[in-house]
């Protein structure tokens, strides 16, 4: 009996043993390059690597498409499971990767149709720009090859990293529009919800346009509103009903701000100009920036240098300095989403009114893959605005118009920043 509790716990020691060393060379292998030297194809002269105690990386290249093309290679080897979710989750294309809990996000964003308005921004973007796309996207997909395994993430999602495309990076930049951004113009129907619900004292009142304490750049602070009267907020004149389905409406998440400021030199302490800029993004493992410093010269010869963060999926520096010019990155308040009525076609329900007349509805068949499950087939409609997104609280079909569905405007011109 003792020498099968022996043999027994023998064997359950040696296989726990071989699975720690089996995670253990896996984990290994997905690791990055941190040493050595690595033949990249595509780099005009060699570059160099750097890394210092963090982990920050210093790259000294030629030129700038180098640099583009190496930088690729080191977001790739550090942060490619990152790139691939936000890929997808602006295209709609998360359920794929991690299954069907991802479906009901992929429909909201297969609405926009945003693959194809990522090819549609590379095709009006200059020359020079998509150059430097392309080697940052050979640069990616020669980082994850170069990889001894997948990044772990895709061993625990039994899945395999689908390589790096020009739009993809157009993609990302759509990820970070829906971090920033209403696409469904949310704010805009939960007003008119309780524009309908409240009285207009207290309607004023919780929406009113300012107070004494803003500093608007032109004009005067706005008066504080009218505090109502009891008479505006006596509630129980009003069914419950009414309540439950305003604060049906409400959004779960909270409002999320960011803040900058300059001073120039004659104000500093140091005589100094100073830049201050604190994005106020989602706490996220891994960060959402990464660190990176470029030394490399520009076509006329003159030497660049640009130290910054990165946004792993764009061959450009966001936010940083080129030693003669510091420049901040932060989201606006504004209107860039619109709900629009739709008025339809007496008889005809595949028609609605524009400024030009009646108009058919476009119709898209979008696919869904899920990881384990077989495709969701969605149904999209179109309007000269954008895609119907369903009825208002009076049961009015309705269309967004969302600025990030049109390619004009988005670009990568920050990159002239360097």
């Amino acid at each position: 009996m003792r020498r099968v509790l022996v043999s027994a716990l023998t064997v359950m020691v040696a296989l726990i043993a071989a699975v720690a060393i089996a995670l253990t060379v896996f984990l290994h292998g997905s690791a990055p390059q941190l040493d050595g030297a690595v033949q990249l194809a595509g780099l005009s002269a060699p570059v160099t690597v750097t890394r210092d105690a963090l982990g920050v990386p210093t790259v000294t290249a030629a030129n700038q498409r180098d640099a583009a093309r190496v930088l690729g290679f080191l977001h790739a080897q550090d942060r490619f499971f990152q790139m691939d979710l936000m890929r997808r989750l602006a295209a709609g294309e998360l359920a794929a990767l991690v299954g069907p809990d991802a479906v009901k996000l992929d429909e909201q964003h297969r609405l926009f149709r945003l693959r194809a308005v990522a090819q549609q921004v590379l095709a009006r973007a200059t020359p020079q720009r998509r150059t430097l796309i392309t080697a940052y996207t050979d640069g990616v997909n020669a980082g994850l090859a170069a990889l001894k395994t997948r990044p772990f993430e895709y061993g625990l999602l039994r899945q395999r990293p689908q390589p790096w495309t020009p739009a993809d990076s157009v993609l990302v930049i759509f990820a970070m529009y829906f971090d920033l951004q209403d696409a469904y113009d949310r704010r805009a129907s939960q007003l008119a919800l309780m524009r309908d619900t409240l009285s207009k004292p207290l309607f004023d009142f919780l929406d009113a346009p300012g107070t004494q304490w803003d500093a608007p750049i032109l004009g005067q602070p706005t008066a504080p509103p009218p505090i109502p009267t009891s008479n505006a907020v006596d509630l129980h004149r009003w069914p419950a009903a009414d309540f439950t389905r305003l604060d049906a409406s409400l959004p779960p998440h909270e409002v999320v701000g960011s803040n900058s400021f300059a001073v120039d030199a004659a104000h500093s302490a140091d005589g100094h100009a100073i830049l201050a800029n604190d994005m106020h993004l989602g706490l996220a493992v891994p960060n959402i920036w990464y660190r990176a410093q470029f030394n490399y010269r520009a076509a006329d010869g003159t030497r660049v240098s640009v130290t910054g963060v990165t946004l792993p999926g764009l061959p450009l520096v966001v936010v940083g300095s080129n030693g003669h010019v510091a420049w901040g990155f932060t989201n606006s308040y504004g209107n860039w989403a619109a709900l629009v009525n739709l008025h339809l076609k007496p008889g005809d329900p595949n028609g609605y009114l524009t400024p030009d007349g009646w108009r058919a509805f476009g119709h898209h068949q979008e696919i869904i893959q899920v990881a384990g499950q077989k495709p969701v087939v969605m149904h999209v409609m179109d309007t000269l605005w954008g895609p119907v997104t369903g009825t208002d609280h009076h049961g009015v079909l309705c269309a967004v118009h969302w600025i990030a569905a049109d390619p004009a405007a988005t670009n990568a011109e920050l990159g002239d920043m360097a």
